[in-house]
């Protein structure tokens, strides 16, 4: 028996940045759209790990560390660093799921 048909951790990340680039007009404020799109190329961070634990708050599935990425999307400033977007994506080819937590709007 063959476990589960996996994207790589880059393909996944390139998945969920593309995701976070469609939808994010639509859950940003107009402010926060400008100023990534400003500074995204000298500023911008994509960072993806292993998903944290605040994922049990808001997802009704397991989370098994192999299957799923947590990918941060924001801004990277001197004084304060901006995240506009976390996203619990899977890596299993046979089960898409996305799951994106917005910045606030302020």
């Amino acid at each position: 028996m063959t476990g589960p048909r996996l994207y790589s951790e880059e393909e996944v990340t390139h998945q969920a940045y593309d995701i976070f680039l469609e939808l994010a007009p639509d859950n940003l404020s107009e402010q926060d759209v400008a100023d990534f799109n400003q500074h995204r190329e000298e500023l911008g961070f994509i960072e993806e790990g292993e998903p944290d634990e605040q994922w049990h708050d808001f997802v009704a599935l397991e989370i098994e560390p192999e299957l799923f990425i947590q990918v941060l999307v924001g801004l990277e400033f001197d004084n304060q660093d901006i995240l506009f977007a976390k996203i619990l994506i899977s890596r299993d080819k046979d089960a898409p799921f996305c799951h994106i937590l917005w910045k606030d709007s302020e």
